[in-house]
């Protein structure tokens, strides 16, 4: 028997900017949020890892979201943040440009990604919401960091 994709259980997200436009990510996976700090380059790491950060002990592997979703590389400045997540018990680091909002959206602003794309290839998009006048791209934190694709 098929489950039905669920948009997000809780509609509390964390929302960042990506080269201009609004993602955001279910704030139960969000572990903390980290001004940039030192990152260690790991030899042979998918193309889209930076590399690790030693997190109050833990090492965690940063993922650069630009390079992960094919957007033009920028540089690090005073508004790059890594948004830390926990994903099936696994703690990892996303490379953000900014900060925006944490926000609340009801069930009905948000389109499941297969309305919003059509068919089953919805890649990283887990929906979209309607928030004000913006669109904030729920992102499908499983498949983003699956190395595998």
């Amino acid at each position: 028997m098929s489950v039905p994709n669920q948009v997000v259980s809780d509609n509390r997200l964390v929302v960042f900017k990506l080269a201009g436009e609004d993602y955001g990510v279910n704030i139960e996976q969000v572990h903390t949020v980290e001004k940039v700090m030192p990152i260690t380059r790991v030899p042979r790491a998918p193309h889209f890892v930076d590399g690790v950060i030693n997190l109050r002990g833990e090492v965690v592997p940063v993922v650069n979201l630009r390079k992960r979703l094919g957007l033009p590389e920028k540089g690090i400045d005073e508004n790059t943040h890594i948004v830390v997540v926990v994903v099936d018990g696994q703690m990892t680091g996303l490379l953000v440009d900014e900060i925006s909002q944490v926000l609340t959206l009801p069930e009905a602003a948000i389109q499941p990604a297969e309305q919003v794309i059509g068919g089953t290839r919805t890649g990283y998009l887990q929906g979209v919401g309607k928030w004000d006048d913006k669109l904030i791209v729920l992102m499908d934190l499983k498949r983003v960091l699956d190395t595998g694709k």
